[in-house]
């Protein structure tokens, strides 16, 4: 929920507090460096919304490439502030919008500059003022609501108000679903004279107009689109400092509400198929937040924070979709700058950032820079995607991500949620984990790779990195290098059933790789033990445990036997402890997750091509990749050696085919 902090509008006390003061952040076991990291992200943006009247909202900028952080983004890059109560925000077509509640606009800020490229006002005719409060976005339009009772059409290309739409009283939030706008109808303005709105209103997109009126409960605010149809608002009651409060899920086929649950929640955010809900209890002054399974409809985790750490007065809640991590909002007593906390999905604190802003209110994240013109992937985000986008197989090995949402599982899923979840997680660049050695992938894209004689033609994204430090006649840093295969739809069905061939990287027909290995893992007994494992080599080990991942198993929950056996080809061991620090060493070139991203050894050509005798395949085109882990290592505190996929691009994408 975004707050309404209408009475405190005292003393204002500014903290000497630098965002980039960080507490409890661990050390990198892969490069000692101390730095924040987040898988897959290289910025967020986090809204303040300062206090009412007073004209002090900030929006902060924070670079995980750089470690840095703009706790006034705005009004440094555009010397002035935003405004006065900004109360949401949101990403599209290479723009961030924010709505600014009590100053009645919507500021757009070019995301590549900082730069505002535009205030879309929200005064009506008569020269009052529409207090806009939310924006949600579909097919090139953005969809603003305001407290007056409308939603406003506003065209993103000229940011011009196309249309307004009448809705219930005071609309909190809104969202889309199956090509219909939900908005919900707080009424909370009018909490103490008429009471407040009970109703989502739905409000046909072609039309635009409300087409029907949903009751779910008293004084409805934030909303989502979750999952199978579905969408999820909070119901705050009558007082929200009764507590009288309900989670509700509405079927956005029949536009009826299928079910209610007495969950207490003020705000809330959705990974898939699981739900963050906090909610902070006036009459004892606590906080809590639980893991709620929307699919089941039953509490996964009453304590989502698993290390005791503490939050005062929870502010907002999000989930990082390229990580999975949550990250939960400090505002303290409303009047001081706020904290910025982010959680592993286990609960426990990875780091936190002081002095953000005062009273945070939502946090968003980006896979690129701002630095980085990266506008031909934003203009139009309902395009087809030059990244692969399905995952047709996705068997990891095992792990310490095993039995977690970094490799696509949550409890109680089949293989056709896992292989859903994959395929959401790649489109979304978020990363995926394939195991210890012979873990595997399969992705598919919209549109066939060609091989462009001389060029690289398609690049994986990973994790790795370079230690500046580490240098043994190649660089070293975190390389987990993955063996990288292709195949051509041959046979025109869209199916990866076709002969698949090896790109032969550095290593190849050298004595650093093994032919024909062959390792099996033998599931835990008990569940919780290391992952016993043997070779065709007559070796044996285990995929240890270790205190960052303590999940009850590293063995797959989803496998029914009891060993899993990989083939294929294993490179040699390539990383070193040195000074204490496990370093891995990169290959020259030819694996996945072996140079950083930013390097020229990321990419691939087809003309590295060959088939199981070696010799040299020509494919004038691909439509599949496979991608399997080919170290079999254990790093000390860094545990098993893991490939890890966070994309897979067509460097040669025709946007207009």
């Amino acid at each position: 929920m975004k707050k309404k902090i209408l009475g405190l509008i005292g003393i204002f006390l500014s903290l000497a507090v630098a965002c980039d003061d960080l507490e409890d952040k661990p050390a990198l076991p892969d490069n000692g460096q101390e730095t924040v990291h987040d898988d897959g992200t290289a910025e967020m943006y986090v809204l303040c919304e300062g206090l009412f009247n007073l004209n002090n909202s900030t929006l902060a900028r924070y670079s995980f490439e750089t470690d840095a952080c703009m706790p006034d983004y705005f009004r440094t890059m555009n010397r002035r502030g935003l405004g006065d109560t900004a109360n949401d925000m949101d990403i599209y077509g290479g723009k961030l919008y924010v709505v600014v509640n009590v100053s009645s606009t919507v500021e757009v800020i070019d995301l590549h500059t900082g730069l505002s490229v535009g205030q879309v006002s929200f005064v009506a005719e008569d020269g009052s003022s529409r207090q806009p409060r939310a924006v949600a976005f579909d097919g090139g339009k953005a969809y603003v609501c305001s407290y007056d009772g409308t939603v406003a059409r506003i065209d993103t290309a000229s940011l011009q108000v196309e249309a307004l739409a009448e809705v219930g009283r005071n609309p909190e939030d809104l969202c889309v679903q199956d090509g219909k706008l939900y908005v919900s109808n707080s009424g909370g303005l009018d909490w103490e004279g008429i009471g407040v709105d009970r109703t989502v209103s739905v409000v046909d997109l072609d039309a635009f107009r409300e087409v029907k009126q949903i009751e779910v409960g008293p004084n409805p605010g934030k909303i989502l689109a979750g999952q199978a149809h579905t969408v999820w608002v909070a119901t705050y009651g009558g007082n929200i400092e009764e507590g009288d409060y309900h989670l509700v899920k509405i079927n956005a086929q029949t536009d009826a509400v299928e079910a209610v649950y007495d969950e207490p929640v003020m705000d809330f955010a959705i990974d898939y198929n699981l739900a963050y809900l906090y909610n902070y209890d006036y009459q004892t002054n606590r906080s809590s937040v639980k893991v709620f399974d929307l699919a089941s409809g039953k509490v996964a985790r009453e304590q989502f924070i698993t290390d005791g750490t503490k939050i005062e007065r929870p502010y907002a809640i999000a989930v990082n979709p390229y990580s999975s991590n949550v990250y939960i909002t400090e505002a303290y007593n409303y009047q001081v700058e706020g904290d910025l906390l982010c959680f592993a999905p286990d609960g426990k604190l990875m780091f936190r950032l002081n002095g953000v802003g005062l009273n945070p209110n939502t946090v968003l994240f980006r896979d690129v820079s701002a630095s980085v013109d990266d506008s031909g992937s934003e203009d139009n985000p309902d395009a087809p995607s030059a990244f692969a986008d399905k995952v047709f197989e996705y068997v990891p090995a095992p792990t310490q991500f095993m039995n977690t949402v970094t490799v696509a599982y949550q409890e109680g899923f089949n293989e056709e949620d896992r292989l859903s979840l994959a395929s959401e997680r790649l489109r979304k660049r978020s990363l995926l984990s394939l195991g210890a050695y012979g873990g595997y992938i399969v992705v598919g894209f919209s549109q066939p790779v060609p091989n462009v004689e001389g060029a690289y033609d398609f690049k994986i994204y990973g994790n790795a990195n370079y230690n500046p430090n580490a240098w043994q006649d190649r660089p070293g840093g975190s390389a987990e290098p993955g063996i990288v295969l292709v195949s051509k739809d041959e046979n025109g069905n869209g199916m990866p059933d076709d002969p698949w061939y090896e790109l032969a990287g550095s290593e190849y027909g050298k004595d650093t790789e093994t032919r024909d290995y062959e390792i099996t893992y033998y599931r835990p007994q008990p569940e919780n033990a290391d992952v016993r494992w043997t070779d065709n080599l007559g070796n044996e080990g285990y995929v240890y445990r270790n205190e960052y991942h303590t999940q009850n198993s590293y063995y797959p929950e989803w496998v029914e036997d009891d060993r899993m056996v990989f083939c294929g080809k294993r490179l040699k061991d390539n990383a070193v402890e040195e000074n204490g620090v496990w370093v891995g060493y990169a290959y020259d070139w030819g694996y996945a997750d072996n140079h950083p991203n930013s390097e020229e050894m990321s990419q691939f050509k087809l003309e590295w091509a060959v088939d199981a005798d070696g010799n040299p395949v020509h494919l004038d085109e691909i439509d599949f990749v496979k991608v399997y882990t080919a170290v079999n290592q254990y790093a000390g505190r860094v545990g098993e050696l893991s490939t890890e996929i966070a994309g897979i691009e067509n460097l040669h994408f025709d946007a207009s085919n």
